[in-house]
């Protein structure tokens, strides 16, 4: 009997020791166990040890994002002017002239020598007063990325500074409650985005005001580069006037013709010397508009027109359309301030309405001594109220600047309408910027390549005609006449040429 008594109680000892089986290690890795961060609810200990919590590390993540964002747009103002690039601006000319733009001295030095295009949109894009304070908006907006985290950094300072006040409600050391947070990681982030597109928009429109910049060197160069070329063409024509007046006297004094034919030759060359004196007034007024827009003094001396080469055939507008509406400034100007709004209603809408989670996961601040179903109070909520206490709502923005809210709503709508309603515009902008383009084009081909050869052999037949006495005076001084008109009007095709195609790169928001 003794010994079924005693080998029983060997087997009870044996199951209960399995049961109880490296308890202690398990109990020991048990409290020993941290979950991550984002999930852990810390001891007192923990809290006074660490001084920031999962969400002040999410909140710090957002405010180094931001200062990136900050510090990358600071570079991209402070370095190379890429955009000018964009515009038509030569790369290696903008390198090379780069010091010109702390160097008014060293721009004057160089246009002294000769009005090279290329060399006066770098000078233009480097100097301008209007895409320096267009810049400088740009970098006043950039500052505003401070502000969305210095505000933040006040608030927790404070927060910080008074936790010592309230050391008697409540229990003294645990985690304050994720609702009671402020401010949300996530709001920091909308924030961010709000002044990132109003930063973006600011820099499309810095482009924009760089764009016009360079097109209005554009017309003026080719305005100067007209005037120029119709003075050398008039100082050519009264050449040949003087030939042809020298023509007239020798056969009024053989009797061959009248005193009228030298008074005619006398009278067109008295018009051309007063037209000179106009076109040179034009030209001083042509390299003004030109120092205005590199932000040179007027009386800077400026050397001889050199010029510039124009396209020889031009894309077709179906090519250019979907160029346009991806590269033209004013279109992602809009976009950007449409993306602002969204981030703005988005905003709202996280501070006013109710989220989409029901926030069960929630932990409340408040100590947590049993579990089970005969816990006096559960871990974590088992249901949502509608209101919080005192009957107070969910949201704190909850009924407040609703009007606001709509409000922005319906401008962000009207903005959508807008951007649909300048894409369309842009398209007939390309179209008709490519008809002036090509009709330019092909009618200073026309000019060029088949009138001014038949007229210039006009031209020397009927002086020859004249000299015999085979043709009347009349004939003579218009085969002259038309010549020079002809030469006026290739030096106009060209000048229109060169407008045009700037005005088309223009429409489109980039270089062809």
């Amino acid at each position: 009997m003794k010994i079924q008594i005693s080998i029983l109680t060997i087997l009870v000892l044996f199951f209960v020791s399995v049961c109880f089986a490296d308890y202690g290690t398990m109990k020991k890795e048990l409290e020993d166990y941290r979950p991550r961060d984002s999930f852990a609810i810390r001891p007192s200990s923990d809290i006074l040890e660490q001084k920031s919590d999962s969400r002040e590390a999410m909140l710090s993540v957002d405010e180094s994002q931001i200062q990136i964002l900050k510090q990358e747009y600071e570079k991209n103002l402070y370095g190379p002017v890429d955009d000018a690039v964009t515009m038509g601006v030569d790369e290696k000319i903008l390198a090379r002239l780069s010091p010109t733009g702390d160097d008014p001295e060293a721009a004057a030095e160089l246009i002294r020598q000769k009005i090279n295009l290329k060399e006066i949109k770098a000078i233009a894009a480097l100097r301008n007063t209007d895409i320096k304070a267009a810049r400088k908006k740009v970098l006043a907006e950039i500052q505003s990325f401070d502000q969305v985290t210095h505000l933040d950094d006040s608030l927790q300072q404070y927060a910080a500074f008074t936790a010592a006040l309230n050391n008697r409600v409540g229990p003294l050391k645990t985690k304050d409650s994720i609702k009671a947070e402020h401010p949300f990681p996530g709001l920091v982030a909308l924030k961010g985005r709000i002044v990132q597109s109003q930063v973006d928009m600011l820099v499309e429109q810095m482009k924009i005001a760089g764009k016009q910049v360079l097109q209005d060197v554009d017309n003026a160069y080719w305005e100067l580069a007209y005037t120029t070329r119709s003075i050398r063409i008039i100082h050519e024509t009264m050449a040949a006037f003087d030939r042809l007046l020298d023509v007239a006297a020798s056969l009024y004094k053989s009797g061959r013709t009248s005193y009228q034919d030298v008074i005619k030759v006398t009278i067109k060359i008295e018009e051309l010397n007063e037209d000179l004196v106009t076109l040179e007034n034009k030209a001083d007024n042509g390299k003004i508009r030109l120092l205005e827009l590199m932000d040179l003094p007027a009386d800077t001396r400026m050397g001889p027109v050199k010029t510039a080469s124009l396209p020889e055939t031009i894309p077709v507008p179906e090519k250019l359309l979907p160029i346009a509406r991806d590269h033209r400034q004013e279109l992602a100007a809009i976009r950007f301030q449409i993306s602002k709004l969204q981030s703005m209603v988005e905003m709202a809408e996280l501070m006013k309405q109710s989220s989409f989670t029901l926030g069960l996961s929630y932990f409340e601040a408040d100590h947590v001594n049993t579990a089970g179903t005969d816990a006096p109070q559960q871990a974590f909520a088992e249901k949502t109220m509608a209101s919080m206490k005192n009957n107070q709502p969910v949201k704190p923005w909850y009924g407040l600047d609703s009007p606001w809210l709509q409000q922005t709503r319906q401008t962000l709508a009207g903005l959508e309408h807008t951007l649909v309603a300048r894409e369309n515009a842009t398209d007939r902008m390309v179209y008709n910027a490519w008809f002036k383009t090509d009709k330019n084009l092909r009618e200073l081909d026309l000019y060029q390549n088949r009138i001014l050869p038949l007229t210039k052999s006009a031209l020397d037949v009927s002086t020859r005609e004249y000299e015999t006495g085979s043709i009347p005076f009349s004939q003579a001084i218009g085969s002259y006449t038309d010549w020079l008109n002809v030469k006026l009007t290739i030096a106009q095709k060209t000048k229109d040429l060169g407008v045009s195609f700037a005005a088309l790169e223009t429409v489109v928001g980039t270089n062809l």
